[in-house]
């Protein structure tokens, strides 16, 4: 049995190599997928990274208000994991980066009458702006639609 979020994760986390299999795996379980990477130093340029990524695959039509005010608030949510609370509005003083995916469709793969949800995972190095001092991080947040 796979999960939204189990799923989210493992693209995450997953070599260039497993990513296709993967992929594979998840689009065989009816989820559109969408990824990519970002690198700032302002929580706002994530979440638009995430946002227009989002829309240009098709994951939410472009006006479709619950579809995107539901991924605004998964992804605000998988950006607070990411930095361990709260990220405040423009510069955090940390540098990122980061991978994304966004995924939506069913919590669970074995589940088709609990509507359509949307995850979003953020991977990656964030730390101080000093070469070296950055460290790896994850948030995965999970909403429904």
């Amino acid at each position: 049995m796979a999960k939204i979020g189990k799923l989210t994760i493992l693209l995450l986390i997953s070599s260039v190599e497993q990513e296709k299999e993967l992929i594979k795996k998840i689009n065989s379980f009816g989820y559109k997928i969408c990824m990519g990477k970002v690198g700032t130093m302002k929580s706002e340029k994530i979440i638009a990274a995430i946002e227009t990524a989002a829309k240009r695959e098709g994951i939410f039509r472009a006006d479709s208000y619950r579809g995107e005010h539901a991924l605004y608030h998964t992804a605000l949510n998988a950006l607070r994991g990411l930095c361990r609370g709260e990220i405040g509005i423009g510069n955090f003083l940390r540098t990122t980066g980061v991978k994304f995916v966004v995924l939506r469709g069913p919590i669970d793969t074995k589940r088709s009458d609990l509507g359509e949800w949307v995850s979003v995972g953020i991977y990656g190095m964030i730390g101080a702006p000093i070469k070296g001092f950055e460290h790896e991080a994850i948030g995965l947040e999970i909403n429904t639609i």
